[in-house]
């Protein structure tokens, strides 16, 4: 047998996962590498220069990084990801029931577990949501911040890596959610619909929530009031023309409106 095709990002290489006997291999590049139990999470480097992925042997895990093999686990929660610059190499992994981020071969801290792990665009920052009992909490460079019931959407950085936004939430059955953003909570509402989204200069966050029965597109803090919000893409559905314009749809009563938002001094029209 043999698994889904795996393309390098220039379209170069090509690697993937097959079956011989009751084992598995990866081919990358028509060259066969270790055989192993079960294999999963292929990827290529961003420069296209590398392969990662994590392997079974016997009961145990373990990532293989450009065919060297890493310490064994008893399990790993997130494939392997690389870093922008393609030089790290990140995922989590787990001990009995506690799981924790290796970066670089190195091993943090242990938590009951661990979300989505991200890379800051410059490749010099992780930043990641872990829980600790019923507790949720982001934890940038290895540092937590603010725990609360839950986090409402991955971290993520700004262009310049400088800053992070998260969504998070407090309360359980009548809960609230609210954006952080550099570690300061803005206001609270029933729900955030989008995750926050940076301006291409870093300085402007942008995101949708609700608040009673209706929805805002929430620009620095401040509310543009609309009746329905159009997702148009679902990673894109605000997006920044240059740094002090955005553009989205909206929908108002009966009509849809191309909304063109001019930024100016922290204010909006």
């Amino acid at each position: 047998g043999i698994g889904t095709l795996v393309f390098s990002p220039d379209s170069k290489r090509v690697a993937y996962s097959a079956k011989v006997g009751d084992k598995m291999l990866v081919v990358v590049d028509a060259k066969e590498e270790k055989q192993y139990d079960g294999i999963a999470g292929l990827i290529f480097s961003p420069d296209s220069k590398r392969v990662a992925y994590a392997v079974k042997a016997g009961d145990k895990w373990l990532v293989v990084v450009d065919g060297n093999e890493e310490k064994q686990y008893d399990g790993f929660g997130t494939a392997p990801i690389f870093s922008s610059d393609s030089k790290r190499v990140a995922y989590v992994a787990r001990v009995g029931d506690r799981w924790f981020l290796v970066v670089d071969g190195k091993e943090e801290k242990q938590y009951d577990a661990i979300g989505t792990l991200i890379f800051s665009p410059d490749s010099k920052r992780v930043a990641y949501a872990a829980q600790v009992g019923n507790k949720r909490f982001v934890v940038v460079d290895g540092n937590e911040e603010k725990q609360y019931d839950g986090i409402g959407t991955a971290p993520i950085f700004s262009p310049d890596s400088k800053r992070l936004a998260y969504a998070a939430q407090v309360g359980n059955k009548q809960f609230k959610q609210f954006v952080v953003v550099d570690g300061k909570e803005d206001k609270q509402y029933v729900a955030i619909v989008t995750a926050p989204i940076f301006s291409p200069d870093s300085k402007r966050v942008v995101y949708v929530a609700v608040l009673g029965y209706k929805l805002f597109v929430v620009v620095d803090g401040k509310e543009v009031k609309y009746d329905a919000f159009i997702l148009v893409e679902e990673e894109r559905s605000i997006v920044f023309d240059s740094p002090n314009n955005l553009h989205y749809l909206a929908k108002e009563g009966n009509k849809i409106y191309l909304v063109e938002m001019a930024i100016k001094s922290g204010s909006s029209k």
